[in-house]
């Protein structure tokens, strides 16, 4: 592959990326939602400003623990009133209710991503916001009955509408069959994936509840692609004449932290750390490969896109990146792109290319 010429390298270097750019997306995790705020002063405008300059710190706090891992909950950056006004772009009310002296509401903060990121990032705190696919959750005690107190106690919707969805099986015939011969010890991601991909899950944890000697211990195993850190045992004091349906659904809190944290623990980014790769493009057209640039910089995690090299119909380029070569591929897909590694070479191609040509 021959050198650019300055000439060329001047017309292509027009289009280097610098800068991190946003994501988006559906459920934006940088909206928060269900604040609820009451105020009382002497007008209801007074009260209502109140109100709602009362929940930009409550809110600030719900984003800031929903971005990072719970190790990091301590070193939330402090915010003075007028730091949060600048980082919320805007705020919507529900279920309103007011008086001449009151104003009660319950409101949405939709903040600045951009401006977040740069606070989290200015005091080195790792965090994530890319977003998370489905996890299964196969509640077990000892084996998966879907109808048992401890598989109810998941069913609870907070649980699939937190900031990592955790999902149960689907009840029916077919997932009864492939769940109920399922053992805690020996069962394989293959036990489990035709279930997680109903749901498209990519991932799947076995919850094992017992209950003996006035507690509940819960156990965890992760069933899928790559490695997570063990999860110690969770356990529950349960004191005599608690009803079965509030133990099951302390220890649900407690597990279900436990693998929101893990997956934040694989996802979360260090951007006091950069790496650089090289990738091999190829290019179908001066549109398509002015697209693909301008795409590259939605991807946050991506800081520069140098071109080194270029032929007809193919590229080399150097990607400045924050975090892992996992977590950047991760993030490659969600922007649209596939990047893999063939014998130690790195090459990225559009997804839509990619599906063209298996369609021939």
């Amino acid at each position: 592959m021959r050198r650019l010429t300055l000439l060329a390298r001047l017309a292509f270097f027009s289009l280097v990326l610098c800068g991190v750019g946003s994501v988006a997306r559906a459920d934006d995790p940088f909206t928060v939602k269900g604040i609820g705020v009451d105020a009382s002063a002497s007008s209801a405008t007074e009260a209502q400003t109140i109100a709602i300059n009362s929940g930009r710190g409550r809110a600030w706090t719900t984003l800031y623990r929903r971005l990072t891992k719970a190790q990091d909950w301590p070193r939330q950056p402090a915010l003075d009133d007028a730091a949060l006004q600048r980082i919320i772009r805007n705020y919507l009310p529900a279920n309103e209710r007011r008086s001449t002296t009151r104003y009660v509401a319950s409101m949405t903060y939709v903040f600045n991503a951009d401006a977040v990121r740069r606070i989290i990032r200015h005091d080195n705190i790792a965090y994530t916001d890319m977003q998370a696919k489905p996890i299964l959750v196969v509640p077990m005690a000892p084996d998966y009955q879907p109808h048992a107190a401890w598989t109810a106690a998941w069913s609870n919707p907070h649980y699939a509408q937190g900031a990592v969805s955790l999902v149960l099986p689907a009840d029916d015939a077919v997932n009864a069959a492939a769940l109920g011969a399922l053992k805690f010890a020996t069962a394989s991601w293959q036990d489990v994936e035709p279930v997680a991909s109903r749901l498209h899950a990519t991932e799947a944890w076995l919850v094992l509840a017992q209950t003996a000697n006035g507690q509940l211990t819960v156990k965890l195993r992760r069933l899928g692609p790559g490695s997570s850190p063990t999860i110690p045992d969770i356990t529950v004091p349960v004191p005599a004449k608690t009803p079965a349906a509030k133990a099951y659904a302390s220890a649900g809190d407690a597990a279900a932290n436990a693998i929101v944290d893990a997956w934040k623990g694989r996802s979360s980014i260090d951007f006091g750390k950069h790496s650089k790769l090289l990738a091999e493009v190829r290019i179908e057209s001066l549109g398509a490969w002015s697209a693909m640039l301008q795409r590259l910089a939605t991807v946050p995690t991506v800081t520069e896109v140098g071109i080194v090299a270029m032929n007809t119909g193919e590229a080399r380029i150097a990607i400045s990146y924050a975090g892992t070569p996992d977590q950047l591929t991760q993030l490659m897909a969600q922007a649209g792109f596939e990047l893999s590694n063939a014998g130690g070479t790195w090459w990225l191609a559009a997804q839509h290319a990619n599906a063209d040509a298996d369609s021939k």
